[in-house]
């Protein structure tokens, strides 16, 4: 891979004690983009500094720049955390096509070379390379969008704001040779149009937890992260005071603490492999509030890498506590479920529906387990059942 072509290294940060930039390598040129990477750094991150408008590209490293700024001033979480920041994205001549395929280029090589990668600034329709990208790799794989609005269809146009249609290409018209699966964290049912109702319980049969469900109940949100392979939040989806300097910036909104809780939940998932915070818009950020906050969800994200939990079922189940629950309906009678006694993380099992096949496990919450104890089971099992 010839990094140099692609990426433009980050310059330098001042090293100071107990600071990321102490565990951070900022390599430039090909050969020590290949040295940095060689040594299996706990995250690889990737500035994007590309803004789509019509058929226009605009870049603004700005963006990037302010992020690292605040990032390189937080505290290390750990000695065991390991670093390559390997720069921006930068396409010569760029048009929206070019700039797309050079950061499918780029996160397929690095997902190749089995990094987890994280993608900080421009606009939310690069998650449509990044999905490809996972694609790339031949693996089935979950999408988990955290965002208010789903980006189907919107009264805008498309040309004019392409990141509110982006889910239509991703969603509906590609074509993908792996099983895919998709979760929404924060979505705000005001925004959800009858058509994309429609889509989300029909055709796409999307896992999602609402905003007011995530307000009254983060841990609500953490089963839809925790077989993550692609996770993309739309900075709009943070409360307007806490990240003003986002393209579409609104009153309502989750938290910084709430998004952080978030992104350590993403972080100790078990297939987190490209992380991308979309959509900060530094022209707006005035005093660089905004560029904190991104700053604030990135470290969560890392805090959460290396302190994963250990908690994996084993094939034989022998490390999760198991409960049988009995169901008054005729199909299933009976579901399973299973908790680990000392992380409190919940599975489902589902019993596919070709014969033969064994059972698999789903995660879940204790809500889950507690709702099928009423004799009612919910969604997540019906949209598990459908997917097998």
């Amino acid at each position: 891979m010839n990094w140099g072509a692609y990426v433009q290294p980050a310059g330098f940060f001042p090293m100071h004690s107990q600071r990321l930039s102490v565990v951070t390598s900022f390599p430039a040129g090909t050969l020590a983009v290949e040295e940095s990477l060689s040594r299996k750094p706990t995250v690889v991150l990737l500035g994007f500094p590309y803004y789509q408008r019509g058929e226009k590209a605009y870049y603004w490293p700005s963006a990037t720049a302010r992020v690292r700024r605040r990032l390189y001033r937080l505290a290390i979480p750990s000695l065991a955390l390991s670093l390559v920041d390997i720069g921006d994205l930068f396409v010569a001549e760029p048009n929206p096509q070019e700039v797309s395929s050079a950061l499918e280029e780029v996160v397929s090589a690095l997902l190749r070379q089995g990094h987890t990668v994280v993608l900080f600034g421009g606009g939310q329709e690069a998650a449509h390379p990044l999905y490809r990208a996972l694609a790339a790799q031949e693996t089935p794989f979950t999408y988990t969008l955290i965002d208010k609005k789903l980006d189907l269809f919107d009264a805008i146009s498309a040309e004019e704001a392409p990141h509110r249609r982006y889910h239509s290409s991703m969603l509906l018209d590609e074509e993908l040779w792996v099983p895919t699966w998709g979760h929404v964290i924060g979505l705000a049912w005001h925004w959800v149009s009858p058509e994309e109702e429609s889509l989300i319980h029909e055709r796409l049969n999307l896992l999602y937890v609402r905003l007011h469900e995530v307000l009254s109940n983060p841990d609500r949100a953490e089963p839809l992260l925790r077989m993550a392979s692609l996770i993309s939040m739309d900075l709009g989806v943070l409360r307007g005071a806490d990240a003003p300097a986002v393209l579409d910036p609104e009153p309502e909104g989750l938290p910084i603490e709430v998004a952080a809780k978030l992104m350590r939940f993403a972080g100790m998932g078990y297939r987190s492999e490209v992380l991308h915070i979309a959509n900060y818009f530094a022209p707006r950020d005035k005093d660089g509030r905004s560029a904190a906050a991104v700053a604030v969800l990135l470290w969560y994200f890392l805090e959460g890498r290396i302190n994963p939990q250990d908690d994996f079922p084993r094939p034989d189940r022998s490390n999760l506590e198991r409960y049988e629950v009995s169901l008054s309906e005729p199909e299933p009678s009976e579901v399973v479920f299973y908790r680990h006694p000392l992380t409190g993380r919940w599975w489902m099992e589902v019993v596919p529906l070709t014969e033969g096949h064994p059972p698999r496990l789903f995660p879940c919450t204790q809500e889950d387990y507690q709702q099928a104890l009423e004799g009612e089971l919910s969604r997540l099992w019906y949209v598990a059942h459908w997917r097998m």
